[in-house]
């Protein structure tokens, strides 16, 4: 797919002109970063104190996107969005009786969503308040973070960030009370003993690539700009009209090319290889939400929204199109 991008990308030099055109000319520098969750290296654990002692889990499916600003970190936003369903305990018993309608109730309330609305320094570290949305209740929660160490940048192109959290919840306020519908073992005597506070403890890192210093796509930005983008584009709507899987993976390929455009200044470019993904997968709320940070970094505010609440109607759980929805608003 690299190769068919690499060969035949062409744009007329008249669409490149009325496109630049079109860009603001007063369009403001986005001082954040956009960085995503990486939720291999990120973990979301909780502990509860039950019978004598306390049982421990986690959430495994954690994804968010973080706007990050180093030197104003007050500027900085975040969203997060957790699968219920996820939850592990170390028991599939237990698991299974915390995702039915007597404590989580995954059917009717499959996510747990928290959106930052205000960002304050707090000594050496950030206190990060917004509304946690968990088990169809929506409660105010300030969670205090300190971030572990400076922006790393790893030697493959990527620039990391990690930071240790922590808050304690009161389950009650959340409607999850328990029961025995689906457990007649976590009778009266025993949920007695389960404790209202939960203490959840929060690693989050973030990364993102940095286009600046990945060369990774440096051939094909060269054959892009000696050829240009519309042989490229009539290849792919030929492709996708003979067998639509055979452009399967390529808005990702086209979202990264388009990305270090942008990063070596040619965002005119990046704005129409964007258009074109959106094009080609009409349904992809990731190339609506690429879209929408374009026209966000181009300074199009009214563009940028509506292609984030496009992504939002496809994915309502995009948290790339959750976080500029919200800023953009």
């Amino acid at each position: 797919m690299l190769n068919i991008l690499c060969r035949t990308l062409r744009l007329s030099a008249a669409l490149l002109g009325a496109l630049a055109a079109a860009t603001p000319a007063f369009a403001q520098k986005v001082a954040t970063r956009e960085l995503s969750l990486e939720a291999s290296h990120s973990s979301v654990e909780f502990s509860i104190g039950f019978l004598t002692g306390r049982v421990k889990g986690r959430f495994d499916d954690v994804r968010g996107t973080l706007f990050f600003d180093g030197e104003k970190p007050e500027r900085s936003s975040v969203t997060v969005v957790i699968d219920a369903a996820s939850i592990h305990s170390g028991s599939r018993h237990r698991d299974e009786h915390l995702r039915s309608s007597d404590f989580f109730d995954i059917t009717r309330f499959p996510h747990i969503t928290f959106t930052s609305n205000k960002v304050t320094r707090m000594g050496d570290g950030l206190l990060v308040s917004g509304p946690l949305t968990m088990h169809g209740a929506t409660r105010n929660v300030a969670i205090p973070f300190r971030q572990v160490r400076p922006l790393l940048e790893d030697p493959h192109g990527s620039d990391i960030v990690n930071f240790e959290g922590a808050l304690r919840l009161a389950r009650k306020d959340f409607g999850l009370v328990g029961g025995a519908k689906f457990n007649s073992w976590f009778d009266d005597l025993r949920s007695a003993t389960m404790a209202d506070s939960v203490d959840v403890m929060l690693e989050i890192q973030a990364w993102e690539t940095n286009f600046g210093r990945l060369r990774r796509w440096d051939g094909a930005l060269d054959r892009f700009k000696r050829e240009g983008i519309e042989p490229t584009a009539k290849r792919l709507r030929a492709m996708k009209a003979m067998h639509a899987d055979s452009i399967d993976g390529a808005d990702w390929e086209l979202e990264q090319i388009a990305r270090s455009l942008h990063a070596r200044g040619r965002t005119a470019e990046a704005v129409e290889l964007l258009r074109l993904s959106v094009e080609l997968f009409p349904t992809s709320a990731a190339s609506h939400a690429a879209l929408s940070r374009i026209y966000e970094l181009t300074g199009d505010r009214a563009s940028a929204l509506a292609s984030a609440e496009r992504a939002l109607a496809l994915n309502a759980s995009n948290t790339r199109a959750l976080e500029l929805a919200r800023r953009l608003r």
